[in-house]
This record gives structure tokens, C-alpha cells and sequence, in this order.
């Protein structure tokens, strides 16, 4: 047998057909490499995924009906069941492993094939122990009332090891950049009884109330959240309200960044002040609009000026600000803004638009072009969100059961739950009872969950995602879904009809085989702009259209649709409650009127995909900030 592979042979049958011998040959199926070690983990801790190939060396196809694990600390992390595999194809499956005790495994993953043997595939691990104990001296750091434009006095979030081995601060995160880490120089290493300090300022863009999270990664335990919260007020003096850090511009390519001016009167006129100079080929215009292409002689890194803004009445503001100058991606980063096709009016994110329209088609979340839900639903999702509670295995409730969140989508939303994953369930604010489970999948799009009759998605999460967190369907109480079907063709809004009729039947669908889900909320694609010449896959306007799917799907809903009814009041429930949950399209560099924007160095070089951390922490930062805000959220997310 060849090395590194593990075959799993079929029986051959000689059959006499008129007095010659004829060779039968079926499926057969092959793993690359035979089996998998991981790497030596922590308890609480995951190692990174690895991956094996499954080969059907055989001369007839063959189903893959189920892969599991005689452990349940090896879990499956991509792949699908039940797969189908032509002669001489190949199809992948990745895994990992999350020790919770100090010792050896030895297990298998097992593939059960539609004919002949299954497939035995070995893992081995071994889970480690530290005598290391990471202490935080805070779970909330709170800014309160802190004037728009100017940055607060630090507070101090101080780490101890009050263990007695040595362990390191790898990896610092924070979410959204109106909180900032003041800079330290990592790994930060700290013996038994040491201490370190990290000092977290806010400085808010707007007046309105936020909440945040600071990620702590550590090499040897689990990571440490500390959640932030702040209001910002109104200035009683000319500011200029931009946070310090301006989004991130690119070499060679366009750049645009608008400063705002707030409490003075205007009209406001900018200028540089004396000696500050901005990175070649950006200009200042006196309206406070900085503009123009990264020349491409300028070097990657930092750049600080300062910008000076004077009112009508003479009062003047200043403030110090930093440009970082990233290297080209590989996307399009000249595409910093799309316009309504055919036009050269730039296109509106939903959420800014409100009565006004896009071709033909009214704005906002919901009717009316109103962001709100109306009050009637938002009361029945109330009164579902105070309903939620423990239930054990069977469904049943439970002081010493569970509840889960379900998280959906494709290729983005995968990406996404790679940093709102450990935010989440280690949030010190996150019910100890509620469950999250990663069910985003590759390729998951919403036209492949339309049907539920041997579907590899939906198996994938019932057979494995959900077993893997120790829930069941049963358990699962809510939703939150982000897909789409990759549409790149077709015009509005016909182009989106279909889509809508695909998430209206997922929905029917998360009833069907989640019985004890009632809550479900959709976010929106991130700008794809960026990948506009470089992928085909949803490129813009399709992103930004197909949050009117979802919004047609949700008003349907509130309607009265018989499809997607959710209160027994009115007839068989055929369909969870439905809601907008984040909303983060935005039109590239044209912020939003809340400061949602999009650079390119927020996605990869697809323009498609996002970035890791930058884009991922932004799409992350706003699903964590909706679960402990909204008032139907609220209620079973955060600790009682």
C-alpha cells in the first residue's frame, strides 16, 4: 500500500457471462493523508484545522452518507454529507481538535460510504495543562457622556497571572475604532504574580451611545473579553468629530476621506496646518474633503498631519490625524464608491435612503422607509426573546439545559465567525446557558437550502456542527443569517425576486427542522465593489441589491404572508419571526451618515471576501454589539 494512503477495498466479484470472466470492480475509497496528528493543545483551546482527501479510486460513484468521531474532541470544520463522488474524484474534509482534559487521544473519524466498507481515518492529540491563570481586573470599561470629536481620559484593563507558569499576551483586538488601545509591543510575557496594564481610550464620532469588545489572545488559555461601552455627547466647542486613526488608503490607487465639523457655525473652511503635509498625490479642498491617488512612490506605513477647520465666526479646531498607506491587495481599489447603474449617481446604502428610492424600489429596513420595526412586531419579537429559555436535549425545558444561536451563510459568513466566534462565547456579558454554533459552510448559499431531503448543508450541521457544541436541533432557539446566491447578472428587480423566494423558504425550512427556533434575523452583504473586475461572484450592485430580497422577504412577513406565518393565533406557524438584524453595507469610502465605511484593505484580494482581522473584526464587532442591544436580543444573550 503506498505511504500516506489508507484504502478501503471493496469486494471483487468474477462473474461467467457466456463462458467468459468478466471483473466487476464498485467504489472504493481512499484518504490523503491516512491519518491526521495534531499539534500538542491547551485545554480550551482549539488547534488550527487540517485537512484530508477523500479519493474514489473506484470505477462507480459513491455516496459519503456520514463522517463522525469516536471522540468528541476532534470536530469537523469543512466538508459536507452526504457528498457524491464520481469514479476517480475527490472531495476534502478539514478538522480540528479542542482538548478538555491533559492527555493522549487516540480516535477516528469514520466515513460511511452508500456501498461497500467505511473508511477509517486515525486522529491523535494531545491535550496540555498550564499551571498559568490569566486574571482581568475588569469585565467593563464604561466612557460615559464624552464630547464628539475629542478623546477620553484612559482606563486601565489590568491582566495578572496568578497562576504559577509563564504565559503570554499574543494577540490584542478591539471593536468598533471609536475605542482605542494605547500601542503596546507584543508578546507581552508574565510570569507567575505578574501584572500587566493596557489603557483604553474613546473618542466618538457621534452622539449616540455604542458598546465594543477588547479581545485578549493568550498562547496557553483561553481568550479574555472585556466589554466597552460609551456615549458620546454633544461638543460645546468647534470639533472636528473624525476619529484620529482615518480609514486606511492604498498605494496607487483613489483615496477619499471627508472630515466633519461639528458646534460652530458655518460654512466651515479647512486647511493643512503649517508644516503638516498629507501623503503625495492627496490633497485637503477647504470643504474638508481629502481626495486624490496614492502616488506610488509612497512608501507603506504612517502618516500624520494636521488639520486645522474655521468657522464663520472665527473659532478654529485642530486635530493631529494618522493615514496608514497599505500595499495593493490584488482588488480593484480604484473602485472606492459604485453608482446606480447607468447613472453617475452613486448608490445609497439601504438604511440612509429611507423614502427615497433605488430604481423604483423605497428605502430603508423596513416599509415605509423607516430603519424601525414596526411596534407591533417588534412586541411579538419581545415577547418570543422573554419566552427563551434552558432546554434539555429533547426540547424540553430545563435548569441545567441549553439554548442556541445558529449562525448561517456561505463563503463571507465563514470568514466572518472566524473573530465574532471567540468574541461571542467568551463575552463575560454572554448567558452561560446559550450555545452559538458556527453553521456557515462554503458554498451554502440560500438556492442550495431550499430543499432539506438529503441536503449536505443542512446534514452537515445536524449530524455534525450541532453534536460537535454538545446541542441539538431541538435546543436551537434563533437564527442569524448572511447569504446570498452569488448573482452577477439580471436587472432590477427582477434579479433579486428569486433570491427573496429562497430566503422565504429557508425560513420555512429553519421552522421545519429546528421546531423550537422563533427568532431569525438577516444581515446584508459588505461592499463588493473592490471585487468589480476581478471575481464574478456577487459583484456590485448585486451585494447591495440583495439586501432588498431580505427586506421584501421580512415585509412579506409583516404583511401577513400565509408562508411565513409565526404566531399560532393566525393559523399553522410555518416560519420563525423575522427581522433585519446588522445592517453593514456601505457604498466603499462614502461613509455612511453612522461612519460605516469600507477601504480596500478591509477585503482580500478578491475584493469579495473580507479581510482578516480588519474586515472580519468590522462585520463581527457590529453582529456582537446587535445580540447585546437589541430588545429582542437582549433578553437571552446577555447574563441575567
Amino acid at each position: 500500500m503506498p505511504a500516506l494512503r489508507q484504502s478501503v477495498f471493496s469486494l471483487v466479484a468474477f462473474i461467467t457471462v457466456s463462458g467468459l470472466l468478466v471483473l466487476t470492480a464498485s467504489a472504493q475509497l481512499t484518504s490523503t493523508p491516512s491519518s491526521l496528528t495534531f499539534s500538542n493543545t491547551y485545554i480550551g483551546l482549539s488547534s488550527t484545522s487540517k485537512s484530508i482527501s477523500i479519493t474514489n479510486t473506484g470505477t462507480t460513484s459513491v455516496t459519503i452518507n456520514s463522517i463522525t468521531s469516536s471522540c468528541p474532541e476532534f470536530k469537523l470544520a469543512s466538508g459536507t454529507t452526504p457528498t457524491t463522488l464520481a469514479a476517480g474524484k475527490s472531495t476534502s474534509y478539514s478538522m480540528y481538535f479542542a482538548p478538555d482534559l491533559a492527555q493522549l487521544f487516540s480516535c477516528t473519524y469514520t466515513l460511511t460510504p452508500s456501498t461497500g466498507s467505511a473508511l477509517a481515518v486515525p486522529m491523535t492529540g494531545t491535550g496540555l495543562s498550564t499551571k498559568g491563570v490569566i486574571s482581568v481586573g475588569t469585565r467593563l470599561l464604561n466612557f460615559p457622556n464624552q464630547a464628539v470629536g475629542t478623546p477620553s481620559a484612559t482606563q486601565g484593563v489590568v491582566i495578572t497571572n496568578t497562576g504559577t507558569a509563564t504565559l503570554k499576551l499574543t494577540a490584542i483586538t478591539i471593536t468598533p475604532p471609536t475605542f482605542v488601545v494605547s500601542p503596546v509591543t507584543l508578546p507581552i510575557s508574565l510570569a507567575g504574580g505578574q501584572s500587566t496594564t493596557l489603557n483604553v481610550s474613546y473618542s466618538p464620532a457621534l452622539a449616540t451611545s455604542e458598546t465594543g469588545a477588547l479581545g485578549l489572545t493568550f498562547n496557553n488559555v483561553p481568550r479574555k473579553v472585556v466589554d466597552l461601552s460609551g456615549n458620546g455627547s454633544v461638543s460645546s466647542s468647534l470639533v472636528i468629530t473624525n476619529i484620529a486613526a482615518l480609514p486606511q488608503g492604498t498605494i496607487n490607487a483613489a483615496y477619499q476621506a471627508s472630515l466633519i465639523p461639528a458646534s460652530g457655525t458655518s460654512p466651515y473652511t479647512f486647511a493643512l496646518q503649517s508644516g503638516s503635509t498629507l501623503p503625495t498625490g492627496l490633497t485637503l479642498s477647504s470643504a474638508g474633503l481629502i481626495s486624490g491617488t496614492v502616488a506610488s512612490t509612497v512608501v507603506a506605513g504612517d502618516y500624520t498631519f494636521t488639520a486645522k477647520v474655521t468657522d464663520a465666526a472665527s473659532h478654529t479646531a485642530t486635530k493631529l490625524f494618522t493615514l496608514n498607506i497599505a500595499k495593493a491587495t490584488g482588488a480593484v481599489c480604484n473602485n472606492i464608491s459604485f453608482n446606480i447603474p447607468n447613472t453617475s449617481t452613486p448608490i445609497v446604502p439601504l438604511n440612509d435612503l429611507g423614502t427615497a428610492t433605488y430604481q423604483g424600489s423605497q428605502g430603508g429596513l423596513y416599509p415605509n422607509g423607516s430603519n424601525v420595526r414596526p411596534a407591533s412586531h417588534d412586541s411579538d419579537g419581545v415577547t418570543f426573546a422573554q419566552a427563551i429559555q434552558p432546554l434539555d436535549s429533547n426540547g424540553n425545558p430545563s435548569s441545567t439545559g441549553k439554548y442556541v444561536m445558529l449562525m448561517l451563510g456561505e463563503s463571507t459568513a465563514v470568514d466572518y465567525m472566524g473573530q465574532f466566534m471567540p468574541l461571542a462565547m467568551n463575552d463575560p456579558a454572554k448567558d452561560p446557558a446559550l450555545v452559538i454554533v458556527n453553521g456557515a459552510q462554503g458554498g451554502a448559499t440560500p438556492n442550495k437550502l431550499t430543499t432539506t431531503t438529503n441536503n449536505k448543508y443542512w446534514n452537515t450541521i445536524l449530524a455534525n456542527y450541532l453534536p460537535d457544541q454538545g446541542v441539538t436541533a431541538k435546543q436551537v432557539v434563533a437564527a442569524w443569517i448572511e447569504d446570498s446566491n452569488g448573482i452577477a447578472t439580471g436587472t432590477f428587480p427582477t434579479d433579486m425576486t428569486g433570491l427573496q423566494g429562497n430566503y422565504e423558504t429557508v425560513m420555512q425550512n429553519l421552522h421545519t427542522l429546528f421546531p423550537n427556533l422563533t427568532l431569525a434575523y438577516f444581515s446584508s452583504r459588505i461592499y463588493t465593489g473592490y471585487g468589480n473586475g476581478v471575481s464574478t461572484v456577487n459583484p456590485e450592485p448585486y451585494a447591495y441589491e440583495a439586501a432588498f430580497a431580505a427586506k421584501w422577504a421580512i415585509q412579506d412577513q409583516l404583511n401577513g404572508a400565509s408562508n411565513l406565518n409565526y404566531n399560532p393565533n393566525n393559523g399553522a406557524v410555518k416560519a420563525p419571526w423575522m427581522s433585519w438584524g446588522p445592517y453593514y453595507w456601505a457604498n466603499g469610502l462614502l461613509a455612511r451618515s453612522d461612519g460605516m465605511l469600507w477601504t480596500c484593505q478591509d477585503l482580500q484580494k478578491d475584493g469579495t471576501h473580507p479581510s482578516s482581522p480588519a474586515g472580519d473584526l468590522k462585520v463581527a464587532g457590529q453582529i456582537l454589539n446587535f445580540l447585546k442591544t437589541d430588545d429582542t436580543t437582549a433578553p437571552w444573550f446577555l447574563h441575567p
